[in-house]
């Protein structure tokens, strides 16, 4: 990890630089490039606008993870069943992705569990207007195993819940082989929780012959004939050439998978994607909680970095103004 995603990430953690910039930045252009600011509501409205003005999905995400307050994990939960209801009124695929850690896994694993579940049936019971599932989000190495088991629980009750399942992690094959036939849709992505040698493939062209690798199992007949939805969830250009090809070469016709992007990470790759035929996904979070997550986006990618500067000039001259009492 380079200088520039260690200072981008001391900001992040910074409650005093996130309380700061909350307060007052939520209307600035960082904000609104990585997030959408508000409530469930605002979330729905953006998932609309995308499929309407664009022809993309969206999986939505309330903003926050790592928590422990009670109050926080019922917000959560709160906003995720009500922006599961809002999809469902307006006819749009019921994709909403949640942190284990950010429903109650810190707290109590049973917690945790009881509100997937809550979630889960209400994701089952809007109408089936495209492909409907609670995501679960994979966290760090810690959490792999309680976020399987989790989705394991959720499948034994015919609920819908699908998994993220990263290319980086030397178990991720058998933890896909162990899900391929019964979840109705993987998201495979590189991998942002990097281990040792021992758990992790090292080096980039180690990850991405993982990737590939995993492409083809969720992209094999078997998985196909289980009614498995692929997920390919990279910003990656040529990674995503060659999982295309790998489709192509397995008779996959492109609306048989879909790729995902965080949403205002990579405009240009989103456009160009969907000009060409391919299923295109944007993974939108919302909510109060953006200055970490926005910031985390900069540090991944430099060319935001305008962004940054700009945020933070508005945010000294709204203080200035401010008056001192």
């Amino acid at each position: 990890m380079d200088l520039w995603q260690r200072t981008m990430i001391r900001l992040a953690r910074s409650e005093r630089v996130t309380g700061l910039m909350q307060r007052h930045g939520g209307a600035t252009a960082l904000a609104r490039r990585f997030v959408v600011v508000g409530g469930p509501e605002a979330a729905a409205a953006a998932a609309r606008r995308l499929r309407d003005r664009r022809g993309i999905s969206a999986s939505l995400s309330y903003l926050g993870e790592y928590v422990s307050d009670p109050v926080l994990i019922d917000r959560t939960v709160e906003a995720s069943l009500a922006v599961s209801q809002l999809l469902g009124a307006a006819g749009l695929d019921v994709q909403v992705s949640v942190d284990p850690t950010a429903i109650g896994q810190l707290a109590s694993p049973d917690l945790c569990r009881a509100n997937a579940e809550r979630i889960a049936r209400s994701v089952a019971s809007q109408p089936a207007a495209g492909r409907n599932f609670l995501m679960l989000d994979m966290e760090d190495l810690s959490l792999v195993e309680p976020t399987l088991r989790l989705q394991r629980d959720l499948l034994d009750q015919g609920l819908p819940a699908a998994v993220t399942l990263q290319a980086r992690l030397r178990r991720t094959e058998g933890d896909l082989e162990s899900v391929l036939t019964r979840a109705p849709a993987v998201r495979l992505v590189k991998g942002a929780f990097p281990r040792g040698p021992e758990d992790d493939h090292q080096g980039k062209a180690a990850i991405e012959r993982s990737y590939l690798s995993l492409a083809q199992m969720m992209l094999s007949s078997p998985a196909r004939e289980a009614g498995l939805h692929p997920v390919f969830a990279t910003h990656d250009d040529g990674l995503i050439g060659r999982v295309a090809g790998v489709a192509r070469g397995m008779g996959v016709p492109q609306d048989g998978y879909e790729f995902e992007m965080l949403y205002g990470a990579h405009r240009e790759g989103e456009r160009r994607l969907r000009a060409e035929g391919y299923s295109v996904r944007l993974y939108v979070p919302f909510g109060v909680a953006w200055w970490p997550y926005a910031v985390r986006r900069v540090g991944e990618h430099p060319r935001n970095a305008l962004l940054l500067g700009r945020s933070l000039v508005r945010r000294t001259q709204t203080a200035s103004a401010t008056p001192r009492r």
